[in-house]
């Protein structure tokens, strides 16, 4: 049976411990890939989740668990980055999300899921999107990676090696740089239990290869990102208090703008009257016609 939840970052680490000292088995993933790549439907398919909400924009990273057989998973689903583009291209705010999904699962991540969908072509463009994004990270985040290949129906007939092959260098390339680790699923076949208990077979694989470490990030990471964090909320207080006051204000003058002359109220505003006494003049001409 599957249970599917989402819960927060201290919560989460609770059930790390409680995890840990139960001796179950527990494998700490988080999703990566470009927009409407369908890694929510990823995530959802291997935690059961049946109401899918596939095309839905993720904005922020956010860590859900659940069981699926003996198995703890926590799966932390990330913002994507549009295709093609380099990381120097995206928001900050995205980046930051990326870079805080690993803080989401401490202490870390088991593995990194990198979605792919395999009804699009890849380029060494795409490659290079691809690379930059996930080497945000940090060193040693390969060994950690497993491609996992979404909408695998518009194979048709083909293989996925016959696929892979058939995009050319950039997309082998990816492919020998996550240690030949990919899958396909099928999330329109969400029901098929075997795709994902092949997936979760190769993710122990390469837990196991790792030595059943995490990949822990930098604490000096969460540090600036949490600082970066502060100053955008405090600034945008800020605007919000300014622009409160220019509201206020504005609703004084209208007040005591009423019964005022044109002239009297350009003073009040303190601006120019000769445009405001050329428009009255203008306003006298057209009630005496």
């Amino acid at each position: 049976m599957t249970f599917f939840h989402c819960k927060t970052n201290a919560s989460l680490s609770k059930n790390v411990l409680n995890a840990d000292n139960d001796n179950k088995l527990l494998l700490q993933m988080i999703l990566l890939g470009n927009r409407n790549v369908g890694k929510t439907s990823v995530g959802n398919t291997i935690l059961g989740y049946k109401d899918q909400e596939d095309g839905k924009r993720t904005p922020k990273s956010v860590a859900c668990w659940g069981f699926v057989a003996k198995t703890e998973i926590i799966l932390v689903d990330t913002p994507g980055w549009w295709k093609g583009f380099l990381v120097f291209d995206t928001p900050e705010a995205i980046k930051d999300e990326l870079m805080r999904s690993m803080f989401l699962c401490p202490p870390g991540p088991h593995v990194f899921l990198l979605v792919i969908d395999a009804d699009a072509s890849f380029n060494a463009k795409h490659l290079d999107a691809v690379t930059s994004h996930v080497e945000l990270l940090g060193d040693g985040v390969w060994r950690h990676t497993i491609i996992v290949f979404t909408r695998g129906d518009w194979l048709g007939t083909n293989s996925i090696e016959q696929y892979i092959e058939g995009e050319g260098e950039a997309l082998q390339s990816l492919v020998e740089q996550c240690g030949n680790r990919y899958h396909v699923v099928d999330n329109k076949n969400a029901s098929d239990g075997t795709q994902i208990s092949e997936l979760l077979e190769k993710i122990t694989e390469t837990v196991a290869a790792n030595g059943w470490g995490y990949f822990v990030p930098d604490q000096q990471i969460f540090q600036t990102i949490e600082e970066r964090r502060r100053k955008v909320e405090e600034g945008a207080m800020l605007r919000k208090s300014q622009v409160k006051a220019k509201r206020e204000s504005l609703g004084v003058v209208g007040d005591r703008q009423a019964g005022l002359s044109i002239s009297e109220t350009a003073d009040l505003l303190n601006l120019p009257s000769q445009p405001f006494l050329w428009l009255q003049r203008i306003f006298k001409k057209e009630r005496n016609l």
